[in-house]
């Protein structure tokens, strides 16, 4: 049986972003976030409406490592995992931001599975 041309050419619905949010965390605790890199460093944006600006810093470490500083003073390594995700770990008092590569997408339409396609 040969499928019509309309049903040839139909696709599955491409997987939509769930919203405007990555499912980041702080301390282990899932937060939305939205991560933009800057000239120089990394802003990152809170759904609850906080904001911090991290600056890159000399001495960069080996294995995808790097420092940045905020705003505030405090210093942070960058850990840059190969899948895409960053963790960046506080050096003073071991606070840890996970921040995923991919936004979480919207439950996937049949016979989908895995990311997002943008």
């Amino acid at each position: 049986m040969e499928l019509a041309p309309a049903q040839a050419e139909q696709r599955p619905a491409p997987q939509i972003p769930r919203d405007g949010w990555k499912d980041c965390a702080y301390n282990e605790r899932t937060m939305g976030c939205v991560d933009e890199r800057i000239p120089g460093g990394l802003e990152i944006r809170w759904q609850d409406g906080q904001r911090m600006t991290y600056r890159e810093q000399p001495g960069s470490g080996e294995g995808g490592m790097d420092l940045l500083r905020d705003r505030l003073g405090g210093l942070w390594r960058r850990e840059l995992f190969i899948q895409g995700n960053v963790v960046l770990t506080n050096t003073a008092n071991g606070n840890r931001i996970f921040l995923p590569l991919r936004f979480p997408c919207r439950p996937p339409t049949k016979g989908e599975v895995g990311y997002c396609r943008y």
